[in-house]
């Protein structure tokens, strides 16, 4: 079996039983979003489409029917926490994954709230 094969299953699968949004450039796609109800469970952008306004475009699509939503990133990606910060999600939480061999990596929460229209008369 092909190392990668799991992993390819598992998105396989989560694309096939979430929201999901694919973003294209010349023809090759250079990133997508997986939205579980509420959660956000995977949001990449190829390094050469970063900062061209594919990651926004997307988590704005993720966004769109929603009143919240939440996207974990490790404390590590400071690339993604910052773009998630520049979009307007807050921190909320911190957990610490221990893995089996014995990797510890802090999982960070973040949240989205959409503004509630202010109703002047």
């Amino acid at each position: 079996m092909d190392e990668l094969e799991p992993m390819a299953n598992y998105w396989e699968d989560l694309l096939a039983s979430n929201s999901a949004w694919v973003a294209e450039m010349d023809d090759q796609v250079v990133g997508f979003c997986v939205r579980s109800d509420d959660n956000i469970t995977g949001l990449y952008v190829a390094e050469h489409a970063r900062s061209k306004g594919v990651g926004k475009a997307l988590l704005d699509l993720a966004k769109k029917d929603r009143s919240w939503i939440t996207v974990w990133a490790y404390e590590k990606n400071e690339q993604a926490r910052k773009f998630y910060r520049r979009e307007g999600l807050i921190e909320i939480s911190r957990d610490l994954e221990i893995y089996e061999d014995g990797v510890e990596l802090i999982d960070v929460e973040h949240r989205w709230f959409r503004k509630k229209a202010k109703v002047f008369c």
